[in-house]
């Protein structure tokens, strides 16, 4: 491939944050026309680097050049107007509002007899549909659509402002397997159209499948560019965490205990999941398999009392237990990661050590309630060095971290209750490989003392590799109990898929 004026330069980027330099002297080109892969770990300064692109940040010093100029882009507008468009990893979408009202949000809208002609709106707004070549209705209120038609909607806002560069900040985080395939088709589709793409990611199979260039960054600071067809995944991991990964998944297989730690018999949620039953016993894994919809993350709610209209049977060590609350699991030893930080995980308002010492003030709380900030802050500071948490200071607003920090925080508070089962919604969305590694030895760590641990992933080889037995789930239902040497990739996916279990060699249900 031969190299293209570029459509966008970094020339000696640095950004500083207080005391902590999120980016440092950072110089790379984006050539025009081509998918081009941006990596590395948590906190390697690549979202500070898409906020300055997007004008929310300023840069400390150095520059941009934007299709053959210099700019200065000083709020989302310009960013806008210069004809960058960001499609971040939470979607920025109004959910009271249309699809076609989304994609014009902003624009000066036709009119007709001094009124808004709708009609002109949604037809504008089919027409970029059919460009994607989707089918979704312009007059159908956000909420109402899934993640990834809610994903193209932002994608046909950038087309509808004739943008020359498309950056996606994890695009596939929330997507499935199908949905992930179908945007890929549309961006190398956009990329004939003379559309350039900067895609980050965490998932390097991704990254492999669809850029023409990968580039590194490390600590706030440019380590290369290489292309993919010169390029493996073990190099660029060595180029994203300066060291060798010498496995992404370290599964150790424990002895599990005799008796079951959590029974469940026939656990219904009517409309979610129904007649779920398993056992979950110490010293092991249990992965919960199936395609979004199919009740895996809703049972784990169900197990942590978010439905207290839960039916059907617990057990814990043999006692019969029914939750109200999340309060009450806790109390019983059962902690919960959610599998979305933003919504269910964090206060944005709050420090690094007020989220993560949330379920310690209970525990920590004299006399009429009176807590020792010193203490809290000692403990969380362990925390943070034990869980490898990048921050500032553990006042530092949780704000200030990346997303994969922030998920280690979460991780950090989860866990500081020494629970004795732990349920895991998706832990390892939107960390780097090197923190992937790190959760998966806590899991390792988890299951060496005896704990259960149940864990919902949107990464298949991730539950494959990390589970001792799966559960494969097919809309609200269990398909299938496998151990490990049973599970594999096939015949999983054939079970989350509604596939004949009957067609399965030795497979029963």
């Amino acid at each position: 491939m031969t190299p293209t004026t570029p459509i966008i330069e970094f020339r000696d980027i640095s950004k500083n944050f207080g005391g902590v330099q999120a980016l440092r002297n950072v110089n790379f080109a984006v050539p025009q026309g081509e998918i081009h892969a941006l990596v590395g770990e948590n906190g390697a300064g690549k979202s500070t680097l898409i906020r300055i692109c997007g004008g929310v940040y300023a840069p400390s010093s150095g520059g941009l050049r934007f299709d053959g100029r210099g700019v200065n882009i000083r709020n989302v507008h310009e960013s806008r107007a210069a004809g960058i468009s960001i499609v971040h990893q939470e979607i920025p979408i109004c959910p009271h509002l249309t699809a076609a009202e989304n994609i014009f949000l902003g624009h000066p809208l036709p009119r007709k007899n001094g009124l808004v002609d709708w009609n002109q709106v949604n037809g504008r707004a089919r027409a970029l549909f059919d460009q994607l070549q989707v089918d979704i209705n312009p007059k159908a209120v956000a909420s109402r659509l899934s993640i990834a038609q809610q994903q193209l909607v932002v994608i046909a806002q950038a087309l509808s402002l004739n943008s020359k560069l498309l950056i996606m900040d994890e695009p596939t985080s929330a997507l499935n397997k199908e949905e992930t395939k179908h945007l890929f088709k549309i961006l190398h589709q956009l990329r004939r159209q003379g559309l350039t793409i900067l895609y980050v990611s965490h998932k390097l199979e991704e990254v492999f499948e669809i850029a023409d260039r990968i580039t590194a960054l490390r600590d706030g600071e440019y380590i290369d560019t290489i292309l993919k067809s010169e390029a493996t995944p073990d190099n660029i991991v060595r180029l994203m965490v300066g060291r060798e990964v010498d496995n992404v998944f370290p599964k150790v297989h424990h002895q599990p205990t005799n008796a079951p730690l959590l029974s469940a018999k026939n656990l219904t949620v009517p409309g979610l999941f129904e007649d779920v039953s398993f056992e979950l016993f110490g010293g092991e894994v249990l992965g919960l398999v199936g395609l979004q919809g199919s009740g895996t993350s809703e049972v784990l709610r169900a197990i942590f009392g978010h439905y207290p209209h839960l039916l059907g049977e617990l057990k814990i060590k043999g006692d019969a237990v029914k939750f109200r609350s999340s309060l009450e699991a806790i109390k019983h030893g059962i902690a919960y990661v959610p599998a979305d930080r933003q919504i269910e995980g964090l206060y944005p308002h709050m420090s690094v050590r007020d989220n993560g010492g949330l379920l310690l003030l209970r525990l920590m709380a004299k006399g009429p309630g009176w807590i020792s900030l010193k203490q809290l802050s000692q403990r969380m500071t362990a925390k943070i060095k034990q869980f490898n948490i990048r921050t500032a200071s553990v006042n530092a607003p949780i704000t200030s971290l990346s997303g994969g920090n922030q998920q280690k925080v979460v991780i950090a508070r989860t866990l500081s209750t020494d629970p004795l089962i732990v349920l895991l919604d998706d832990p390892t969305r939107g960390i780097d490989v090197g923190a992937k590694s790190e959760v998966h030895q806590i899991l390792n760590q988890l299951t060496a003392r005896g704990c259960g641990v149940i864990l919902v992933s949107s990464e298949l080889p991730e539950v494959m590799a990390m589970s001792d037995r799966v559960i494969a789930m097919y809309r609200g239902q269990v398909r299938a109990t496998l151990n490990h040497t049973e599970a594999n990739h096939e015949v999983v996916m054939g079970l989350a898929t509604g596939a004949d279990v009957a067609t399965m060699t030795g497979i029963t249900a």
